[in-house]
């Protein structure tokens, strides 16, 4: 199952919500991301949060259609943590986060710390947004494409050891990608797919584009 996390970062298209959604997906709001489905006319399933950003009205509004988990503002956990923390007591397999890049580096930062407790429950975790997919992975992969498409690898938490890349531009055999090489950024496409392989570590991968 599928569940849809929209944060309060910088706003995704209403295209790029509606390419998440399905018949059989949850979504949640978390706190001020709430704002964003309401000016889309998009009724989450779920908004948890402090509360401290969203606006009034709309908090109001959602209280009369939607499951609302209050939190005190002074937490351990940050709203996309206890929203991943809700996505798992739901049986969640799979995890998009959206409005979860923007201008706040750290809570991008931290999102990303959200992706690795994903990966330790055994559920897949993607950030994306209208230029990027970043998720994290620690077994081999195979990406899939168009020739010329952008991706970049790197080591994250720990070294990646014997990192093998086959089908890209910049192939790679047997190689220790350690956290502070970044050898791997801006590869692309030879082909209409890219085979990763590695023998012990974590990978972050990132599908970019230029432009929309």
């Amino acid at each position: 199952m599928r569940v849809v996390i929209i944060g309060g970062g910088e706003a995704p298209s209403e295209k790029l919500i509606e390419r998440y959604l399905g018949e059989n997906s949850i979504t949640i709001a978390a706190d001020s991301g709430a704002d964003i489905l309401y000016n889309y006319g998009i009724k989450p399933d779920y908004l948890l949060g402090d509360f401290d950003s969203i606006a009034s009205h709309v908090l109001e509004e959602m209280k009369s259609y939607c499951n609302i988990i209050n939190f005190p503002i002074d937490k351990d956990y940050t709203d996309s943590d206890l929203a991943l923390q809700k996505a798992h007591e739901l049986g969640a397999s799979e995890v998009v986060f959206l409005g979860c890049t923007g201008k706040r580096l750290d809570h991008f930062l931290g999102n990303i710390c959200v992706l690795y407790r994903a990966l330790k429950l055994g559920i897949k975790a993607y950030i994306v947004d209208e230029y990027n997919v970043i998720y994290l992975t620690d077994r081999p992969i195979i990406l899939e494409g168009n020739e010329g498409d952008g991706f970049s690898l790197l080591s994250y938490f720990e070294d990646v050891e014997e990192l093998t890349i086959k089908g890209a531009r910049y192939p790679l055999e047997n190689f220790n990608l350690s956290t502070d090489n970044n050898l791997t950024l801006s590869n692309k496409f030879k082909e209409n797919r890219v085979e990763i392989e590695f023998k012990k570590g974590v990978l972050m991968v990132m599908l970019s584009k230029d432009k929309v």
